[in-house]
């Protein structure tokens, strides 16, 4: 870098905007010190810090606290017209786009879009084949970082190869409804164990001893809700009795997506006497339900009490309204996004959070008081 005589902070601009140019910078290269720029230019740090300011301001330069400046875009020319690497997101979720992930989706645009950023989103449709192959994309894109929801749980299947892929990348990652039991990758999820618990806390409240649990059997968050489910019911000396707790995994909802309907239908069919209340996984399973119980002249909640989970729109047009509790949808998209635009800032110096939610009761006219 060629000194120059008396140099204003606007030569300096220019000069350092000619050394990244001819020693073709890359993006993330490091700049010397503002002290080694005094020394450089034989001016003060008042002068550099103001020259820095306008790259800065240009988006060609990125400082970080307690690590230095880096390079981050291209200058065109010296009226500093400059090319700037796009700041890129990704997302994979193995589910497809809808029920509560719009939501989800939207918490997280808005956050990233503040920052400058953009989504570039993934989805699996429902294909473990294709979520492992998604990831390697967004990888070959050079996202800065990752928003992952995957099939599997992570603490069930720590030889999982989509796993392995995630612990080789260099960007931070966070995970949603995942990962609890994880090291090194923050997760943004519901409190499953203390919604299981309340879930029993309620329908006990409303006198209900023979109680039911329909779930998803390979999803970390319906397995942690059947554990506080059970343990309150234990501890209330009515414990949750396994000829009612009907399960399917992925792969049957793969095949057939009606396995609220379904596993509904098995319970009633295989049951020689009734629970007096069902708690589903999910409202989709809860809705689905309906149409067994209609199937079988059974009127809700006179004949059987229904408890659904995540307060999605259809909650309140069925009939009964469902009785169920509140996913934090947007928050938990947002909140993801907020954690993963922190570490990637310091990077560093980030440590892996574990954010939980407590779910809301939202009380309708599903379940019977007796």
């Amino acid at each position: 870098m060629r000194p120059i005589s008396n140099p204003t902070y606007l030569q300096i601009v220019e000069s350092l905007i000619a050394k990244m140019q001819d020693e073709q910078y890359k993006y993330g290269d490091k700049l010397p010190t503002e002290y080694s720029l005094m020394k450089i230019f034989s001016v003060s740090r008042t002068t550099i810090r103001k020259a820095l300011q306008i790259l800065e301001s240009k988006m060609i330069i990125k400082k970080t606290q307690g690590s230095g400046t880096f390079y981050i875009g291209t200058s065109q020319s010296s009226s500093a017209s400059q090319k700037v690497k796009t700041k890129k997101i990704g997302l994979v979720n193995y589910y497809y786009m809808d029920y509560i992930y719009t939501e989800i989706l939207r918490g997280i645009e808005d956050v990233i879009a503040e920052k400058g950023y953009s989504l570039i989103i993934s989805s699996s449709n429902l294909s473990e084949a294709r979520q492992f192959d998604s990831l390697k994309r967004l990888i070959e894109q050079d996202i800065d970082g990752l928003i992952i929801e995957p099939k599997k749980n992570l603490y069930r299947h720590e030889d999982l190869p989509l796993l392995n892929l995630i612990k080789s990348v260099t960007f931070p990652v966070v995970s949603t409804h995942w990962g609890i039991e994880a090291k090194n990758i923050s997760t943004v999820t519901i409190d499953d164990n203390y919604a299981g618990r309340i879930a029993a806390q309620y329908l006990l409240s409303c006198g209900h001893r023979e109680i039911g649990f329909i779930y998803k059997s390979d999803v970390q968050a319906a397995n942690d809700r059947l554990i506080g489910l059970q343990q309150e019911l234990e501890g209330a000396g009515c414990p949750l009795k396994e000829e009612y707790c009907f399960s399917f995994t992925s792969s049957d909802e793969e095949e057939n997506g009606l396995q609220g309907y379904i596993q509904t239908m098995k319970l009633l069919e295989q049951c020689s006497t009734l629970p007096t209340a069902i708690f589903y996984f999910n409202d989709n399973l809860a809705i689905q339900g309906y149409r067994a119980f209609a199937e079988r002249n059974l009127s809700i909640p006179e004949d059987i009490s229904v408890l659904g989970f995540d307060n999605h729109n259809n909650c309140s047009i069925v009939s009964p309204p469902l009785t169920t509790f509140e996913h934090p949808k947007y928050d938990l998209g947002r909140w993801a996004a907020i954690i993963l635009l922190e570490e990637i800032e310091k990077r560093a110096t980030a440590l892996p959070m574990k954010l939980f939610f407590e779910p809301r009761l939202v009380e309708r006219h599903s379940v019977k008081h007796i």
